[in-house]
């Protein structure tokens, strides 16, 4: 029974911490930014997206989603995997939930982290795959249709909540039921600023178009840079042989002078000759 309790406890823990590393903030220290400075303050992915561009966006969500994927990963082979029966499947939301918390409330950030939509469909991902990538594909077709990802993901969390609903009471999984309810409304409560201007239409509509012009500026940017790398190498080249082609000529001309500063060894005999011959 201690034991039990323990790896409880453990994987609480180390899922927990696996979910307060914060990949927002950590990919835009890469720019030497700080995301939670632009826009909504939120590491996640649409506030990624409009500041950073689609890629940073799109890299962003796939390492939040894997924090939820890999403690629920954690908490389903711990408790036995496929043999583990319901109190694995239900261990599979006790460490995704907990990746979710360890999101929103990270340690290592004081506690100020993002909505938890991304590392929640991690869950999704492990629990149920197939419904997880149906959602997934209806968050970005949401997402390119209304363009406000608050929106789309209370969209996707409530669709997720109806059809995880039934198929956690078909597997009789009633532990994981309450934890899906429980991070539904946690998500929901992160987005009640986001209702607020919804409600009062002042909500921030993406610019997909500008995101992607990010992308190419970024592109463009690092493609000047290594042409100038490059130019950079060629002109110090350049400046290598020119200064080569400068000893070369150098010595070149001091063998001349050396050469002519020899003396004449026939004209010394020829005048010796005339010498001996006047004698």
């Amino acid at each position: 029974m201690l034991i039990t309790v323990l790896k409880y406890v453990g994987l609480i823990i180390i899922s927990y911490l696996l979910g307060s590393i914060i990949f927002g903030r950590l990919l835009s220290k890469l720019q030497k930014d700080d995301i939670t400075k632009h826009g909504s303050g939120n590491p996640g992915t649409t506030n990624m997206l409009r500041n950073y561009g689609v890629m940073y966006g799109l890299l962003t969500f796939v390492l939040d989603a894997l924090k939820g994927v890999a403690a629920a990963l954690i908490g389903y082979f711990m408790f036995g995997g496929a043999d583990g029966g319901v109190v694995a499947r239900a261990a599979i939301y006790i460490g995704g939930v907990s990746a979710v918390i360890g999101h929103m409330f990270p340690i290592f950030f004081k506690f100020k982290g993002g909505k938890g939509v991304a590392t929640a469909s991690g869950i999704a991902f492990v629990a149920h795959p197939i419904v997880g990538a149906i959602l997934f594909a209806v968050y970005i077709v949401l997402l390119l249709l209304i363009r406000i990802g608050s929106v789309c993901s209370l969209i996707v969390a409530l669709a997720y909540a109806i059809t995880d609903t039934v198929m956690l009471i078909m597997e009789q999984n009633y532990v994981g039921l309450g934890l899906l309810y429980f991070v539904i409304l946690l998500i929901v409560w992160a987005h009640r600023e986001n209702i607020k201007r919804l409600l009062n239409k002042k909500e921030n509509v993406l610019d997909l178009n500008e995101a992607v012009q990010k992308d190419i500026d970024r592109f463009n940017a690092l493609k000047n840079k290594r042409k100038n790398k490059n130019n950079q190498l060629e002109l110090k080249e350049e400046q290598n042989e020119i200064e080569t082609n400068k000893v070369t000529v150098t010595e070149t001309k001091q063998v001349e002078i050396d050469e002519n500063n020899k003396p004449n060894n026939n004209e010394n005999d020829k005048t010796n000759n005339n010498k001996n011959e006047n004698e």
